[in-house]
């Protein structure tokens, strides 16, 4: 386990990732480690990131009656990437986590082609997209993303909402060189908050942002919805002898 000041790409990335959940409490201050499951690695994917005295683990110790840095929090990022490839260890080992540890939240992801641009410029576009879906919540804009923090709806434990550019992102942040048709490319992502262990609760929380994504999808003219990878990785984490590499297919020769 090092601190991510010993790689200078996870350390960028993971600064900027985690900047909002940053604390700033000097008896208990806020640590970044990491423990790289693929050699060479200069991403967050195929990273085991933990987080000392982040603001959910002051969030629950505080619920929970318990001292400032009782919990650790543990995050497995970018677990489906088109521009990278995913190692089949990242799911051996995220299988026992999640068969050990109770998970606090997840986020499910879907990937799709929208010309309706992701910015600031664009916000209240989006926001009426969320509205004919009656999401109601905080919406604000941030560089090529839309976050809905905080939203009410008939979503189970919906706890954020995001919506990006993932080819800029991908792009001019992680500086990919991608195919010309993914320029178009966009990622909606939900957060949900988990109750129990990962693997009693994911059926009905997966199903809830099936429902989401199609009602999205469908608003915006999408109708062939394709959840065979979803279902794979939920292979994998019950029994993770059958896990496999996911290759990448987005980058350009």
């Amino acid at each position: 386990m090092r601190s991510t000041t010993r790689n200078k790409s996870i350390d960028e990335f993971a600064k900027e990732k985690f900047k909002s959940i940053k604390t700033n409490d000097k008896r208990y201050p806020f640590k970044l480690r990491y423990i790289n499951l693929k050699p060479r690695n200069k991403s967050l994917s195929n990273t085991m990131i933990i987080l000392d005295n982040s603001k959910d683990c002051f969030e629950l110790s505080k619920k929970n009656k318990k001292s400032k840095d009782f919990y650790i929090e543990v995050q497995f990022n970018g677990l489906y990437q088109p521009s990278k490839q995913i190692e089949a260890e990242v799911w051996k080992i995220l299988s026992k986590m999640t068969k050990r540890f109770k998970a606090y939240s997840v986020d499910i992801a879907c990937d799709f082609d929208d010309s309706l641009a992701v910015s600031k410029a664009r916000e209240y576009e989006h926001a009426n997209r969320f509205k004919k879906l009656k999401i109601d919540g905080e919406i604000h804009a941030y560089k090529t993303s839309i976050y809905v923090n905080s939203p009410k709806s008939k979503y189970y434990n919906l706890k954020r909402v995001l919506i990006y550019d993932k080819y800029e992102k991908q792009t001019y942040y992680h500086k990919e060189k991608l195919k010309p048709e993914f320029t178009r490319w966009k990622r909606l992502e939900l957060r949900f908050r988990l109750k129990n262990k990962f693997l009693d609760c994911i059926e009905s929380d997966v199903n809830e942002a099936f429902d989401f994504m199609q009602d999205y999808l469908r608003m915006i003219g999408i109708w062939h919805f394709n959840i065979e990878v979803i279902l794979e990785q939920t292979k994998y984490l019950n029994n993770p002898r059958w896990a496999k590499v996911f290759k990448p297919y987005a980058l350009a020769s």
